[in-house]
């Protein structure tokens, strides 16, 4: 059998998408995954295909629905579909002046966005899962997915465009006088003239196993899945005001290390598909221990939907999302090694934005014209 053209090396949102495009190019692909597809963010994560606050993903999202509607018409059988319009968002605090706050600041940054303050009876006509004394900033974007049912049909396209899937083993890039000569996998070589590396949070180290070029860390998440009868109809995000659109904070002392009354606290967030409540989140810099977040999690979102209260449990999980050192991820080639690229670091917009980055890493492997913007270039943070 003939060597493949390209090894992808990570079995996300953004590997599975990238091993797509490549192969319906024409490449010959392997993708290797080191547990199993969507194990980490693309599965775990709320689940919402969602318009960025940040102007410079906002054509990436653009993209990325496209590619997604192309999708659920490409692999029916894998069940993925979009609805024809978002469900809306709203942006929630117990503070009116918070929202209306909020309501200028992205008037500022779009306007071409329509937006709408609701509070009191405007709201519960809305809303009625929302609690009373709540006020909201509508914004309709938004469309609630089952957290891994993307990448699981962009596994099945890549399948039928004979994409080879490798799992449970891990991936090195092999390299010879600075060019890729492949990739090892458990004692075997896997030749190839290209590789992508696409394994979210752990691409740098992959990328340079030297530890001095790390632009990319875990921001972990917790999500607390619960089910209720009347679940609230939109996605909702508790408002803040950002000093940049878009951007997570840096550290951890901004969104909580600890759930506990004297330190930070979780932000809530309450998306809803197929009749699952996925309520969060959390941004820490180490992996939580579940069991200590849950209760704060449903505690904080409970003065927003009241029905959290009583509603059952399903699970408690964490995914360790790519962040950036500045939101934006990194997609581009590695200059210092012919043949290497990455694309990763997209932060909680993995599915958001990933089809899009991965058409354009696609494209530049494949020798194709492409334009990445250096707000998306990986030497923005200096070279391995």
């Amino acid at each position: 059998m003939a060597a493949p053209d390209v090894v992808v090396i990570g079995g996300g949102i953004v590997g599975v998408a990238a091993a797509t495009f490549l192969a319906e190019g024409g490449a010959r692909v392997t993708l290797v995954e080191r547990e199993a597809l969507a194990a980490g963010a693309s599965g775990r994560n709320s689940g919402v295909i969602q318009r960025p606050f940040d102007p410079a993903l906002v054509p990436l999202y653009d993209e990325s629905l496209a590619h997604y509607r192309d999708l659920a018409a490409a692999v029916p059988e894998a069940g993925f579909h979009l609805t024809d319009d978002p469900v809306g968002l709203l942006l929630v605090s117990h503070d009116e002046p918070v929202v209306r706050g909020r309501a200028a600041q992205l008037a500022d940054a779009f306007p071409d966005l329509p937006t709408e303050v609701l509070g009191d009876a405007d709201l519960t006509a809305r809303e009625p899962a929302i609690a009373d004394g709540v006020w909201a900033l509508h914004v309709p974007i938004g469309y609630p997915v089952v957290p891994s049912a993307p990448t699981y049909a962009w596994a099945a396209r890549a399948d039928r465009a004979g994409v080879a899937i490798r799992l449970g083993r891990d991936a090195t890039p092999a390299i010879r006088a600075g060019r890729i000569e492949g990739v090892d996998v458990a004692g075997e070589r896997i030749a190839a003239a290209a590789v992508v590396v696409a394994a979210g949070p752990w691409s740098a180290a992959i990328v340079d196993p030297t530890g001095r070029w790390r632009p990319i860390r875990p921001s972990w998440g917790v999500v607390v899945e619960t089910v209720l009868p009347r679940p609230p109809r939109h996605v909702l995000e508790e408002a803040a005001m950002d000093e940049a659109l878009g951007v997570e904070p840096l550290t951890a002392g901004d969104r909580g290390a600890a759930p506990d009354a004297a330190g930070p606290r979780p932000e809530t967030s309450v998306v809803t598909a197929a009749g699952v409540s996925a309520v969060g989140s959390t941004f820490l810099d180490e992996e939580p221990d579940l069991d200590a977040w849950t209760e704060p999690i449903l505690r904080r979102a409970t003065t927003f939907v009241p029905a959290l209260l009583e509603a059952p449990i399903r699970e408690t999980r964490a995914c360790a999302r790519p962040q950036s050192a500045d939101g934006r991820p990194l997609v581009g080639a590695m200059p210092a090694i012919e043949g290497l690229s990455i694309c990763a670091g997209h932060g909680p917009w993995g599915i958001t934005t990933g089809p899009a980055s991965a058409r354009m890493v696609a494209d530049l492997v494949l020798g194709r014209p492409v334009v990445i913007g250096r707000a998306f270039d990986p030497m923005r943070f200096g070279t391995p």
